[in-house]
């Protein structure tokens, strides 16, 4: 069974309620009932009922596309900001062990998705691939989710320390689509 249930669910018409919708304010069925099934039902469909396209959507394969999408952006924030951090440090020593690795968790993370979004036609296969991914990923915490920031981080490490923690918190939520 796999890890991240959202991603099981693609493809499977999304057969909600009048009543669902109505306990989420003005957000659709559609949106509702899929993030019915995470851990945090509310901030699901707050971060989906914000996606113009989310609100179009009938079946649970866009919205999951859409949800994964949101959690890249977080990354490919930090990660532009990391990357800047890091060429303003070269040739001044070895960069802070923070900074070192929540930029290796956000490049794992980051290049993952950006696989996911430009793999082939084959949804059945891109999803299966970014779900094997992801049963490993989430297994340990990084360090960069377990131990960052610390006190001698500057602002620029905070920040990029949260983006990837909100990425992580985002990720964790979609795992309780499988029941585990």
């Amino acid at each position: 069974m796999a890890a991240v249930g959202l991603l099981v669910l693609v493809g499977l018409q999304v057969v909600g309620g009048w009543v669902a919708a109505q306990e989420a304010g003005d957000a659709p069925a559609s949106i509702v009932g899929p993030c019915s099934r995470t851990g945090d039902k509310k901030a699901c469909v707050e971060l989906l009922s914000g996606i113009p396209e989310a609100r179009k959507a009938t079946t649970v394969g866009p919205l999951a596309e859409l949800y994964l999408r949101a959690i890249a952006n977080h990354t490919t924030e930090a990660k532009a900001m990391a990357t800047k951090l890091l060429a303003t440090m070269k040739g001044k020593g070895v960069p802070p062990v923070c900074l070192q690795q929540c930029t290796a968790s956000v490049d794992t993370l980051s290049n993952a998705l950006a696989a996911f979004f430009s793999a082939s036609a084959d949804v059945n296969k891109k999803y299966r691939d970014l779900d094997g991914f992801l049963v490993g990923f989430l297994k340990q915490p990084p360090i960069c989710m377990s131990a960052c920031p610390i006190r001698s981080c500057d602002m620029e490490e905070v920040t990029i320390a949260d983006k990837f923690h909100q990425a992580w918190k985002m990720l964790g939520r979609m795992t309780q689509f499988s029941g585990r």
